[in-house]
């Protein structure tokens, strides 16, 4: 699919692309390059609540981490 920038550089987000990645008209989108090319990811609209249970099983523990970042703050 291809679209084409305006003169205000803006740009279409093709139909087909919005329903399956349910993007709506209040859909943030966050933009990045990386080796030249450019990366687009919608946000979710609550990133709290989508990222609950990223890391189950990954054997980090709240425990862990809070020791992590102590020490960190301690390193200064």
């Amino acid at each position: 699919m291809q679209t084409t920038v305006s003169v205000r550089g803006q740009t279409v987000i093709p139909r087909e692309i919005r329903k399956k990645l349910d993007i709506t008209p209040a859909t943030r989108l966050e933009w990045m390059v990386k080796n030249g090319v450019i990366i687009v990811l919608p946000l979710p609209p609550d990133p709290v609540r989508s990222s609950v249970g990223i890391l189950k099983g990954r054997g980090v523990s709240t425990k862990d981490l809070l020791t992590e970042r102590k020490i960190d703050r301690e390193k200064g």
